[in-house]
């Protein structure tokens, strides 16, 4: 009877830590389902294929913890995490933003069983969101082709946006804006795929 007296002295204890726990953890995407299902038309044999590359980002960044920069230091968030490694995040969104402007096309950050017509490996050297609610993306990107007598294309950009830092979804959406405004730049930088 000792054991079960101990048993309840256990599990009365940890009763009490639980109520005094924080509040449940946040993950957060850079994207979010279509409001509707869109019917996209079926792709032909002769689709042009557009490949995405990992989106290459700061080391510091390339984690699942949301940052919010204060001056020098770069604030953690102990509430809420992207729900994967960001440079993933940052690049299905790029992939799915591009692909809305290709219904026609291929447009895929996945592995191909043949050479993709052409490939798009996006840079970013700075991507910060500020405790103020400033957000400035600095990145640079090629489009390269499969055919070495194409040319290759090569752009920049430094973009800036404002917005509301009060909660971490308000920071999770004013990058998810970043970086549409980064995949729609890309996009116009796009040859035609034929």
């Amino acid at each position: 009877m000792r054991g079960m007296g101990r048993l309840a002295t256990v599990l009365a204890g940890c009763a009490l830590l639980a109520g005094c726990a924080s509040p449940p953890l946040r993950l957060y995407t850079l994207g979010m389902p279509a409001d509707q299902e869109s019917q996209r038309p079926r792709l032909s044999s002769r689709a042009a294929t557009i490949a995405i590359s990992r989106a290459v980002i700061p080391d510091y960044l390339d984690s699942q913890d949301m940052l919010v920069r204060r001056g020098e230091e770069i604030v953690r968030s102990s509430r809420s995490r992207w729900a994967t490694r960001l440079s993933l995040g940052i690049t299905d969104l790029i992939t799915n933003e591009i692909s809305s402007y290709h219904p026609n096309e291929l447009i895929t950050d996945q592995p191909l069983t043949d050479v993709a017509t052409m490939r798009v490996q996006v840079n970013i050297s700075r991507f910060d969101v500020d405790e103020n609610g400033q957000a400035t993306l600095d990145a640079n990107w090629a489009v390269l082709p499969s055919d070495p007598n194409k040319p290759l294309v090569r752009d920049r950009a430094q973009l800036h946006d404002t917005g509301s830092v009060g909660t971490d979804a308000d920071v999770a959406a004013l990058m998810r804006r970043m970086v549409i405004k980064l995949a729609d730049q890309v996009n116009t930088s796009l040859p035609q795929a034929r």
